[in-house]
């Protein structure tokens, strides 16, 4: 009985701890559970992503974007949206890696978005993939807006205006500030510089393009003649975008222009690091060589040039840029038929190299006094670049000389009524044109437009005194004359005449 009661009160004493033992394995599953972390969906991290970058929270955006579109689940327009974050956050390099993710899974317009984004960004970078990556865009959406200015780069950067305009105007209903970068492509390609400049400034408001808007705008600047409004815009885009290719490639010119040589090689020299197998980028590296050893003429040592760019010349005898170089600092001894031998063999290397025709054409034109040869090298170098006011007024100069007065007129009003025109070079030049046409109101309208921007000009003072003497304006006439007298002008034929009227004489 004894033992009864013993086995009955073990049994008592087990159920409890039993039941004990069961409720601890209860908590302990409860806790890990809790503990467990919930599964959260791509669709769950987009949704927090755009709350992100509606607060202007790139950083957090891209890690969540990251996040999702590293699921299994996650669609190829979850790559797509990691693309537009990192773009617009400058990081060129994994933003084209996502937009090559998303191109490999979408398809119709997303992928064409997806593509042409990405060819943008790898023209950016100098990558040679980008022709092929436009053309793929194209082909999955043909009507799309990415694809287009793609598309429209492309062209561009051949040299096929008029189809790269078409392409911006067709994308710039649906690609805002990236149609209108685009456009100014295509309008540098086409020369119509001032509406590339337009287009430009158009774009510089929206945060993703500001970059690429800065880079064309300080482009279009240093082209006219204003490098030193060019360089903050390059220096702001560099420090927004360090990767971009584009942007070190003008900084070395624009410093280039503003005759610092010595800086501009450090741009050049990280453009072809960054691309390595962009040949532009590698061949910059050369025109600053030949720019810093162009510095020698600002000291008056020519010699020590032409040593240098011999030498260049001969290492490279199919660099355009070192004769071009060479025959400038032929030009600084006064030795023009070296120099002309120098720019003949560069525009046969390169006959669409603007500089290499202007530089022909003014050796032609000033140094040997020949306006019937230099007017087709100046033609040829503003057809290049129609937008470079220098080459045109150039042109304009060499045309009047050749008596081929009204294209003169032409040439040389284009320039001088364009709106950021402010030297007085054109209008002179436009003077003496209507001068020799015999139009002496209109010789008079542009001769005192020189004048009121550059005073004290003797050669329009002297041609200004010509177009009163063909209106028979005794008095105006010698008022000017002796004006061109007093600033050193000593034209026989003038001084001539202006003794005979003040002596009396009535112009006939």
């Amino acid at each position: 009985m004894r033992r009864r009661w013993a086995c009955l009160l073990a049994l008592a004493l087990a159920v409890p701890a039993a039941a004990q033992d069961k409720n601890r394995d209860k908590d302990k599953d409860k806790k890990a559970a809790e503990q467990k972390p919930v599964a959260v969906t791509a669709d769950e991290l987009v949704k927090q992503a755009d709350e992100r970058t509606a607060a202007g929270d790139l950083d957090g955006a891209a890690e969540l974007l990251r996040k999702a579109a590293a699921l299994p689940t996650a669609g190829g327009d979850v790559s797509l949206r990691l693309g537009r974050v990192l773009e617009a956050k400058g990081e060129m390099d994994t933003a084209i890696d996502a937009y090559k993710a998303a191109g490999d899974k979408l398809s119709g317009a997303a992928k064409g978005e997806a593509l042409g984004r990405m060819a943008v960004l790898q023209r950016i970078r100098g990558m040679s993939e980008a022709p092929a990556t436009a053309q793929a865009a194209a082909a999955a959406d043909p009507e799309g807006a990415w694809p287009a200015i793609a598309m429209a780069h492309l062209r561009a950067s051949e040299g096929r205006g008029d189809e790269a305009v078409a392409l911006a105007q067709k994308a710039a209903a649906a690609g805002g500030a990236a149609a209108s970068v685009a456009l100014g492509l295509a309008q540098e390609a086409r020369g119509d510089i001032p509406a590339a400049e337009a287009a430009y400034r158009a774009a510089l408001g929206d945060a993703q393009q500001k970059v690429a808007a800065s880079v064309g705008l300080a482009r279009v600047l240093r082209k006219t003649g204003r490098a030193a409004e060019a360089e903050p815009l390059i220096k702001a885009a560099l420090d927004a975008a360090p990767g971009y290719v584009n942007a070190y490639k003008e900084s070395a010119r624009v410093k280039i222009a503003l005759r610092r040589a010595g800086e501009a090689m450090g741009d050049a020299a990280t453009a072809a690091a960054l691309a390595e197998n962009d040949a532009e980028a590698k061949q910059l590296v050369q025109e600053v060589t030949v720019a810093k050893a162009l510095e020698y003429l600002a000291t008056n040592q020519p010699d020590l040039a032409i040593q240098d760019l011999t030498k260049l010349r001969d290492e490279n005898p199919a660099l355009p840029a070192a004769r071009v170089g060479l025959a400038k600092a032929y030009v600084a001894k006064r030795q023009p038929d070296q120099a002309i031998t120098e720019l003949q063999e560069a525009v046969k290397l390169e006959p669409a190299n603007a500089e290499a025709q202007y530089q022909l054409g003014i050796v032609q034109h000033v140094m040997k006094r020949n306006a019937a040869a230099a007017v087709p090298a100046l033609e040829k170098a503003v057809e290049a670049e129609a937008g470079n006011v220098e080459y045109r007024t150039a042109l304009g100069a060499a045309l009047v000389e050749a008596k081929q007065y009204d294209r003169a007129v032409a040439e040389l009003t284009k320039v001088a009524e364009s709106p950021d025109y402010k030297k007085a070079d054109a209008w002179l030049h436009l003077g003496v044109a209507h001068v020799a046409a015999k139009r002496y109101k209109d010789a008079v309208t542009a001769l005192d437009k020189a004048l009121a921007i550059a005073p004290n000009t003797p050669a329009a003072e002297a041609n200004l005194a010509w177009a009163y003497f063909g209106l028979k304006d005794a008095k105006n006439f010698t008022v000017h004359a002796n004006k061109a007298k007093a600033l050193g002008h000593n034209e026989p034929t003038l001084l001539s005449y202006l003794k005979r009227i003040e002596g009396g004489e009535p112009i006939k």
